[in-house]
């Protein structure tokens, strides 16, 4: 008869057996291990965290630590029969439970009925409950009349993804344990001594993503990396991960970025069609793109060259717009769920990031007069005349001029900003004018575009605006008065209204819409508003 190869999944193969073995979650380690050491032992344990992030796993240590036949220790030797047997999954003593699918209270009942008998095999007998937080309530009343009066044989240790849905009651009862998502660098050192173990060859490129993907769980990772190892037939490399995960490489988000920088809409669209065509993962292209739009932001502010792939792109985009880029990917991202599809939502992301105006762009040539005129620095005549006035004239009189949105509004369209300082400001109140100091209110909506250097931009456009030095402060609360942004919003709107109605009022349009059973989808006003002929 042949024999049966059995093989022995990455995940379980290297699940740590020690806390030696354990990595990124030292600040619990330590903790156990001292507690351990100085023998102040407690009679319930809880462990709190995602999935994968090591919860039963440390359960399963610190019952060994407790049964270990050289003594209660932190470094158990993992040769004696308890250390084995906790191992292998077959120590009397520790009695695991899956509260997910064991929910009721008389199998909780029955579960701890025996508590109160003296352990069989080993120091202590260990309740191992995973996923506690599934209990039904009256399987936590049971539960609760244990931790309340525990045997001292007895040590219960539970595991929760969602520590809020255990009661109170049982929470008071146990020392609590918060294990954190791992940092991809550390999921990527590991997985990489895991697989230089194996004797795997694996790209260096190939572990960040798959230490990304993984989400903070190294359970994940190995479980990716066994996955990936079967897909590339005993190597693992970065196309193989990218095209197993569905994940944009640096290629395919560089030939996004081009479109986007070369301004080409219809190229943009169409990368984005060809992405979707080989079913990758829109969602995670939209996380790949911030990832893009991130490096380069960096690179701008600390003039340093971008992460590989795209050193290329170095100053091809000004930094008020990588910001502006980023949050607009941001929030697409957070919004392709709500989309009819998820193709229509990350088209209409990919469309908001063309139609953004750079600040780079030049002025177009209608406009150009307009603005020239209206940026055009006032006489030195004219400073001193409005710097008189602004000293004789009342305080409290001059905030009520501009604090309504109108006169806010006329501000900010002279200041004449653009990109991430125009965002700003159009969605901002002006609460204080003062001589020679403004304090502007912006909603905490915005709050993450206002940095050191937008303050500075602010600060120039307003004393350029006022003709003299000026102080501008800035506070973050709720806006109490229509902003710029939706004075022009509900302006286009009215707009829009009387155009609808003066070609509604026109009797050439009442008769042509009657003649074919036609309707008016929209309107816009023009200079011409006499009636068609």
């Amino acid at each position: 008869m042949p024999t049966i190869m059995s093989y022995l999944v990455l995940a379980r193969k290297y699940r740590p057996r020690t806390f030696a073995d354990v990595v990124g979650q030292e600040h619990v380690v330590r903790a156990l291990s001292n507690a351990l050491e100085s023998e102040r032992l407690h009679h319930a344990y809880l462990f709190t965290g995602t999935r994968g992030v090591g919860k039963t796993t440390l359960g399963r240590i610190l019952a060994a630590c407790f049964n270990c036949e050289t003594g209660i220790t932190s470094t158990p030797c993992g040769e004696c029969a308890s250390c084995a047997g906790i191992a292998a999954g077959h120590f009397m003593d520790l009695l695991e439970v899956d509260a997910a699918s064991q929910t009721g209270v008389d199998h909780t009942r029955e579960l701890l009925a025996n508590a109160d008998l003296a352990p069989a095999q080993g120091r202590y007998k260990v309740y191992l409950i995973d996923e506690v937080h599934m209990l039904t309530g009256h399987s936590f009343n049971a539960l609760l009349k244990k931790l309340e009066e525990p045997p001292e044989h007895v040590k219960f240790l539970l595991a929760t993804t969602e520590a809020k849905k255990i009661p109170v009651t049982v929470l008071s009862r146990c020392l609590q344990f918060n294990l954190k998502n791992m940092l991809p660098e550390v999921i990527e050192a590991q997985l990489a001594k895991i697989l230089d173990a194996e004797d795997i060859t694996a790209d260096e490129t190939a572990l960040a993503i798959i230490a990304r993907a993984a989400r903070g769980s190294m359970r994940d990772a190995l479980s990716i990396a066994d996955q990936a190892v079967s897909h590339g037939g005993g190597v693992i490399t970065t196309q193989s991960v990218n095209e197993m995960l569905g994940i944009a490489g640096r290629d395919e988000i560089g030939a996004l970025l081009d479109a986007l920088a070369a301004g080409d809409i219809e190229r943009l669209l169409a990368t984005g069609d060809e992405l979707a065509s080989r079913s990758l993962d829109l969602a995670g292209v939209l996380d790949e793109l911030q990832r893009g739009f991130h490096d380069l932001a960096v690179a701008e502010e600390l003039e340093s060259t971008p992460g590989s792939g795209y050193s290329r792109f170095r100053g091809t985009f000004s930094a008020e717009d990588l910001q502006l880029y980023y949050q607009i990917a941001l929030m697409g991202r957070r919004d392709i769920e709500f989309a009819p599809d998820t193709k229509i939502g990350f088209d209409m992301t990919l469309l908001r990031l063309a139609s953004f105006e750079s600040t780079e762009t030049p002025l177009d040539e209608r406009t150009a007069g307009a603005t020239a005129e209206r940026l055009e620095p006032p006489r030195e005549e004219d400073r001193t005349t409005a710097r008189i006035d602004d000293e004789r004239t009342d305080d409290a009189a001059a905030p009520a001029q501009v604090r309504d949105s109108g006169g806010w509004w006329d501000v900010v369209s002279a200041m004449a900003p653009q990109g991430v300082t125009a965002m700003i400001l159009k969605n901002s109140n002006l609460t204080d004018r003062g001589t020679g100091r403004w304090l502007i209110r912006l909603d905490q909506s915005h709050e993450s575009l206002l940095n050191d250097k937008q303050r500075l931009e602010i600060e120039r456009l307003a004393a350029n605006f006022a003709g003299r030095d000026l102080q501008v402060d800035f506070e973050i609360g709720q806006l109490e008065n229509e902003t710029p942004m939706a004075r022009e919003s509900r302006m286009a709107k009215e707009t829009r209204e009387t155009a609808e109605a003066t070609l509604m009022e026109d009797p050439n349009v009442r008769a042509m819409l009657d003649e074919f059973g036609g309707t008016l989808d929209s309107a816009r006003l023009s200079d011409r508003t006499e009636p068609l002929r």
